[in-house]
């Protein structure tokens, strides 16, 4: 049992140079590297919901009106992607932008034919411009939905933060390494001392983008009534705010953190 949920487990490392590969007719589920996607993609094809949805998704993240792919083969067999747009256009693989590349990749994994119950991705949102962002998050979390499989991935990229919704938002983790400590620790974004109202004010990408999630995390492992240092830290970083605003945001932090550090006092 044990072996079977591992083997489950997928761990793609996408290179825009192998997806850009024309692949042999058959290999129809994608490689570690992105290899077959013009197989896998044209698998996808077949069925006319998924090409649907497919084609749909693409035409969002892109400038292009793409509106059909096709697969033509070399004279040795192998299999090339052609993107064509509405206007005759055909677009090349080898001519496609590295984050067209990618996020047909994703899509490949996500409505391929016997998905793995769970993908772990790498900065997800490498090659992907900002403002599209927003549809590798929706694309992720709708699908996941739709099909019963786990995504798990990491990222630096403020817009993705943002623009997730509330389901991920409580499944989205922390990993950081504290000062005078070898180790990493994990810990729960929607675990951080007030964090819902700072993400309704703020948004979550311009917590992240200040610092202010490391230092939350720092206060509430390391906290110690004479120690304000953290205190401090967390000052500074909301420094752009209204002063009576932060001080309010911070004594709410202090009373949080107390009461689970045992201190809070009975009434």
């Amino acid at each position: 049992m044990v072996n079977y949920i591992l083997s489950d487990i997928h761990f793609p490392e996408l290179s825009p140079d192998r997806m850009r590969e024309p692949s042999l007719p058959g290999a129809e589920m994608l490689g570690n590297f992105g290899e077959n996607l013009p197989t896998a993609l044209e698998e996808i094809c077949t069925d006319p919901r998924r090409k649907k949805i497919l084609t749909s998704w693409i035409h969002e993240l892109t400038p292009m009106d793409v509106q059909e792919f096709e697969f033509p083969r070399d004279p040795s067999g192998r299999i090339h992607l052609m993107l064509c747009e509405a206007n005759g256009r055909k677009v090349s693989a080898y001519c496609a932008s590295d984050g067209t590349l990618r996020f047909l990749a994703m899509l490949a994994t996500l409505l391929g034919k016997n998905p793995r119950s769970l993908y772990f991705f790498e900065e997800i949102d490498t090659d992907i411009h900002p403002a599209r962002l927003h549809l590798l998050m929706d694309l992720i979390e709708r699908q996941t939905a739709k099909q019963g499989i786990q995504v798990i991935t990491t990222t630096h990229a403020p817009t993705l933060l943002t623009v997730m919704n509330d389901q991920t938002f409580e499944n989205t983790s922390i990993v950081c390494r504290l000062e005078d400590s070898s180790d990493a620790i994990i810990r729960p974004v929607a675990k951080l001392p007030n964090v819902r109202e700072l993400r309704q004010d703020q948004g979550l990408g311009r917590l992240h983008e200040s610092g202010w999630m490391e230092t939350a995390l720092y206060f509430t492992e390391d906290y110690d009534e004479k120690d304000f240092v953290a205190v401090d830290r967390l000052r500074d970083k909301m420094r752009d705010n209204n002063p009576d605003y932060v001080e309010t945001q911070i004594g709410k932090a202090v009373a949080e953190v107390k009461t689970r550090s045992g201190h809070a006092s009975a009434t």
